[in-house]
């Protein structure tokens, strides 16, 4: 795919984007829509259908020029958004989103679209000249031209708008906007005067957009359409100047953001990272200088404390361009529920909360298949059928809600629904069913262990396999992927009132903070958040339980995890008097780590396995310490499975 046309998809996703998000918001709201929010949707949809002309994307140019009529005659004040009138308005812009997936598969605009579009817009037709207390047969006849009829007659006053809209167009025109300017007035003018069976005249214009690029002049264009303009009996009914802010945006906004390819930042980020590298060798250097007792130790101490500040903020500089907003992935979701509510005949509202929540975006990326699974299980497990919630007194409607937000180095989300919630009795039984779990133990579980289960690689509860779950491929998924980036998941449920799973992502998956230990002469990183406590203990305490070992800690059993051993780094040595331990608790599972020693915390940049380090187990990324050793930082929930 060229730029051009990857340039075309990026904006009309965000313009599509945006206008979903106003509709969606009517389907909300109680008032009706008001001037702004109107006017903010027609530019998302004006622009949309401008785009299209331009990569000659005939199908969704023409579904997004009859919204866009839509729009306009909302505007007009001659046309209500009914809640119909906006479903089938958001049924347009996510047909619109499937066709640009198709561009991003082929590269190239699609053509074999036109019976979806008719569909559509017969759809979308028929809709609002149902709402508007129209017969739609008798809509039909009078569409038809009439070849008796005057040459000058009488145009419904929202189309001689849109024609003085699109001199307006041209006649803000500049060199940067030109070329997607003249081909959507020039088609929008056409298109308004074949509605009105003014063919020849339509044919004039559409042959002069070509002219028109070619000479880099509008005048000629403009004079066609002011013709047109002329034959109409009626005026013009609203204010141009009204048009001209809702149509576009003034040619003399500043540009305050930059397109910025992906590879340029992540390319920014290791030369970050090896600043970084270079800065901890200084501060190496420095440490030595001073055990040497040579006098340059103190100014370059200072020197080194400097670029150590300066490095910290260019981090935080440069990870903080490659954040995103959770919006790029909610945003996704409500098409989703959409279909799924249609398909599962369970009607059910999606509220969004906190989409301006910034994080990483590995990590926001990351989020859009956890959270796609979480809200399967919801739509089908979770969620009942409007007549079982009606029987046990509940809105006919569920409510499913997504909020985000920051705190402190983390992002929390939380996928909260009202249904039924998880049925504790059933897991149990499917736990013992299917040795999940030994079935003497089942029974002692809490309720919270029991939720845990959940997770466990190949789980489900679902009796049948259908097209949404039941193949055990799920929550277990969730939580792996969560944990690669530093993250934890959590599952809560309320008998009948419905379950919440709660995400809690680190910012950046790149910065983390860790705990250096070493092992058979291998320095290792242990993820801050993981560990709850370091402590030295006399080596007989560590008692031998079955084939492992345990030790017992402020009372609680733990398994002790020769690091060196698990890592297949040698075999267990004889211990010395003391045993250096670290304890670590991963998504409620508890264990003490045995090292051989526990070194500092610090803040890391890490880089993600490549090359020949890509297959080693447990281990989630590197960094380069000051000394020169390689730094492996590891992934304990793996460790400790």
């Amino acid at each position: 795919m060229n730029e051009f046309i990857a340039q075309f998809v990026l904006e009309s996703r965000e313009q599509i984007e945006q206008a979903t998000e106003l509709l969606s918001g009517l389907q909300r709201a109680a008032a009706p829509p008001d001037a702004e929010q109107l006017n903010a949707m027609f530019r998302a949809v004006h622009t949309l259908k401008g785009g299209a002309g331009i990569v000659e994307f005939v199908a969704l140019e023409r579904t997004a020029h009859a919204l866009e009529d839509v729009l306009s005659r909302a505007r007009g004040h001659t046309l209500s958004l009914t809640p119909q009138l906006v479903r089938e308005c958001i049924a347009v812009l996510d047909a619109s989103n499937r066709w640009l997936d198709r561009i991003e598969q082929t590269g190239e605009a699609p053509t074999d679209l036109d019976g979806q579009a008719d569909a559509l817009i017969a759809r979308l037709q028929r809709t609002t000249q149902t709402e508007s207390g129209i017969d739609p047969a008798a809509a039909q006849d009078r569409g038809r031209p009439d070849a008796s009829a005057p040459a000058t007659h009488s145009l419904p006053s929202a189309a001689v708008q849109l024609l003085e809209a699109q001199r307006t167009l041209l006649r803000n025109a500049n060199r940067a906007t030109f070329t997607g300017r003249v081909a959507s007035a020039g088609r929008t003018a056409a298109n308004v005067l074949r509605a009105c069976g003014e063919l020849e005249r339509a044919e004039q214009i559409a042959q002069a957009i070509q002219t028109t690029l070619d000479a880099q002049d509008t005048t000629a264009l403009e004079h066609l359409i002011a013709a047109s303009l002329k034959i109409f009996n009626a005026a013009p009914a609203l204010n141009v100047v009204d048009e001209i802010h809702a149509a576009a945006p003034a040619h003399e906004t500043v540009t305050r953001t930059l397109r910025v390819d992906a590879h340029r930042i992540d390319a920014l980020v290791r030369l970050t990272g090896e600043l970084s590298v270079i800065k901890n060798t200084l501060g190496h250097l420095v440490t030595l200088a001073q055990t040497q007792d040579n006098a340059l130790a103190g100014p370059i101490k200072d020197h080194h404390g400097a670029l150590e500040r300066l490095a910290g903020e260019l981090q935080r500089a440069v990870l903080g361009v490659r954040v995103l907003p959770m919006r790029v992935v909610l945003q996704r979701l409500p098409r989703l529920v959409r279909e799924m509510s249609a398909n599962l005949g369970k009607p059910v509202e999606l509220v969004l909360e906190g989409e301006e929540t910034e994080a990483d975006k590995a990590v926001v990326e990351m989020l859009f298949e956890p959270l796609l699974h979480v809200v399967r299980n919801a739509m089908d497990h979770g969620v009942e059928r409007a007549d079982i919630r009606a029987q046990r007194g509940k809105p006919p409607v569920a409510t499913l809600r997504i909020s985000a937000a920051r705190e402190g180095a983390y992002v929390l989300i939380h996928v909260v629904d009202d249904g039924g919630g998880i049925d504790i009795a059933r897991v149990r039984q499917v736990a013992r069913a299917r040795g999940v779990i030994a079935a003497d133990r089942v029974d002692e579980l809490t309720e919270a262990e029991i939720l845990n289960l959940v997770f466990a690689p190949g789980f489900s509860t679902a009796e049948h396999v259908t097209e949404v779950s039941g193949r055990g491929v799920g929550m277990d998924a969730v939580r792996r992927a969560v944990e690669r980036v530093g993250g934890q998941v959590t599952l809560e449920s309320r008998a009948g009132q419905g379950a919440a799973v709660r995400f809690r992502v680190p910012f950046s998956a790149m910065m983390t903070q860790v705990l250096t230990v070493e092992a058979a002469g291998q320095m290792f990183g242990i993820p801050v958040d993981a560990v709850i406590e370091t402590l030295r203990t006399p080596a007989d305490t560590i008692e031998s339980v079955g084939a492992g070992r345990a030790v017992v800690r402020r009372e609680r059993t733990l398994p002790v995890l020769d690091l060196a051993q698990t890592l297949q780094m040698r075999e267990r040595v004889q211990e010395e008097s003391e045993a250096a331990l670290v304890v670590v608790c991963v998504a409620g599972e508890w264990a003490a780590v045995q090292v051989d020693r526990v070194g500092e915390r610090m803040e890391v940049m890490l880089k993600p396995l490549d090359g020949l380090l890509k297959d080693i187990p447990h281990v989630t990324g590197t960094t380069i310490l000051g000394d020169g050793r390689v730094l492996l930082v590891l992934e304990m929930s793996s460790l400790m499975q």
